[in-house]
């Protein structure tokens, strides 16, 4: 294949960050193509259904969109250097940050970005009038920008920040910040010397969001160097080989990081699991999933928020469960000594009663 792929996203944009330092790793050969408002018009929206980026485009015209169906789906075109893991420890790792860093970090990566809007509001208003055009000077881009980005302004109350839980998601944002700067100082990635696909997961928020935003940026810069030199590595236009850790290794340094994992993100993933099919009892008519389907309760350092559920959340937390508990003998054994230590063997172990599927770009009950 030696005609590009077609890459509509944006810069800023929290998923396309996840996507991009993807395609340069593997080196698939692709043009980006700024998804300005003529684009969603004339492309996006006829060709997906949705509004959502970023979207890839194939040579032979095949149309892709949501970042983990984009990525696997290179994967089987592109098999050499493969981001996820052969071994069972490993592989569920990446799985696991994946949907950490999709669905969770959604929290600093939007608190940063708006509730800071006035320490980098010029800045912010002209990348979000880039969906006006390039061309447009840059006060009228601004102008665009202030209003385009008035609904994802209106994200933090859905997401359940506010004043009281605003605090809590910073300290928790700047422990991650010291524990993934002290894991960076030992190995270059998650899992060694490659990106799995938790690292191309995390650069979504953190390159995105958390590195571009300026207020944010100044933070990153003054507390974890070595998260700020990852960033650099991950987009590099092309990497070395490298290699996953021997023995099917998680480092401890790691550890923090899944705990926390498994205290504060999983019981709201584990609530959502419970409730959708409650709410599909309720709309038995309902073609689609809703986007959200009710109101639930969350805990960040102990401060109690309520946010929107989101059924999108489970589709991603299935992909780490059917891993794990299709896994058998002394494999599973493996994982369940890691597990064990980060105290989420029970949460793994969760049956759910009704799975989603996405046809379409849209999100579905499976057939029962």
């Amino acid at each position: 294949m030696t005609r590009k792929y077609r890459f509509y996203a944006m810069e800023h944009s929290y998923y396309s960050g996840k996507v991009r330092p993807y395609l340069r790793y593997k080196g698939i050969p692709y043009k980006e193509v700024l998804s300005t408002l003529w684009v969603y018009q004339r492309f996006i929206i006829p060709r997906t259904g949705v509004r959502f980026i970023p979207v890839l485009q194939t040579p032979d015209d095949i149309v892709v969109q949501d970042t983990t169906e984009i990525i696997d789906f290179l994967e089987a075109r592109f098999s050499e250097r493969p981001i996820y893991p052969a071994t069972p420890r490993q592989h569920l790792v990446a799985l696991l940050f994946e949907l950490y860093a999709d669905e969770w970090f959604l929290l600093p990566a939007m608190h940063y970005r708006w509730s800071y809007l006035k320490q980098h509001e010029k800045w912010m208003m002209g990348e979000f009038g880039r969906v006006g055009g390039n061309w447009l000077p840059a006060p009228v881009r601004r102008a665009i920008g202030r209003k385009m980005s008035k609904p994802f302004q209106g994200f933090l109350g859905p997401l359940g920040i506010n004043a009281e839980t605003g605090p809590a998601i910073e300290a928790w944002y700047g422990e991650f910040l010291a524990y993934f700067n002290a894991h960076l100082a030992k190995h270059p990635y998650l899992l060694g010397s490659r990106p799995c696909m938790g690292d191309f997961a995390l650069a979504g928020p953190l390159y995105a969001h958390l590195w571009l935003d300026p207020y944010p940026k100044r933070l990153m810069q003054e507390n974890a160097p070595q998260v700020v030199d990852w960033i650099r590595r991950i987009n590099s236009a092309r990497q070395p080989e490298g290699a996953f850790l021997p023995i099917d290794e998680v480092p401890t340094t790691l550890y923090p990081i899944l705990r926390h994992m498994f205290a504060e993100h999983f019981p709201i993933l584990l609530d959502t699991v419970q409730r959708l099919p409650q709410w599909l009892e309720q709309h038995p008519d309902k073609l689609h999933i809703s986007r959200a389907i009710g109101e639930h309760e969350f805990n960040i350092g102990g401060v109690t928020g309520k946010r929107l559920l989101f059924p999108y959340s489970q589709w991603m937390l299935q992909r780490p469960l059917d891993y794990y508990q299709r896994l058998e003998g002394a494999r599973k054994e493996a994982v369940d000594a890691l597990l064990d230590q980060v105290y989420g063997r029970e949460a793994m172990a969760t049956v759910v009663p009704r799975r989603v599927e996405r046809r379409n770009n849209r999100l579905v009950a499976a057939a029962v």
